[in-house]
């Protein structure tokens, strides 16, 4: 029951912010298979680790692995805090994380979760929690 009231919190969530992106493991799976890269995907996932963040030439980027809900697969996901506040996630949260996918053998990663300034790329974010950070 814990599952599907989440799934429906989310859901209003996401609407109520203006997001119109529906959570798909199922594609984002297809992806990784087909070694499918960029693609726009929304995951439903839990957190299973919290990594330190990384600094690059585009920036500070808060870094984490989440499993998706619906199998066995793990996703980096990198979230840049030059562009976006920080998603204070912790190991075991439920979140939905919408960006770029790009493939690689260890599953792939997620960037690109936050609004873009210069408008050339879609929007991303992540919910944590009930907030969303984009």
């Amino acid at each position: 029951m814990r599952r599907p009231l989440l799934s429906f919190v989310a859901t209003v969530a996401l609407v109520a912010c203006g997001a119109t992106a529906q959570p798909d493991d199922g594609a984002i799976v297809q992806d990784f298979q087909n070694h499918q890269s960029p693609v726009e995907v929304t995951a439903d996932a839990t957190v299973v680790q919290v990594l330190p963040d990384r600094v690059s030439a585009s920036g500070t980027h808060e870094q984490f692995i989440v499993r998706l809900t619906s199998g066995d697969l793990t996703l980096l996901v990198e979230h840049n805090l030059s562009i976006a506040p920080r998603a204070p996630v912790a190991v075991g949260d439920h979140v939905i994380v919408h960006g770029e996918y790009i493939w690689n053998a260890q599953g792939g990663l997620i960037h690109f979760t936050h609004h873009d300034p210069e408008g050339r790329h879609e929007g991303g974010f992540i919910q944590d929690n009930g907030t969303v950070y984009d």
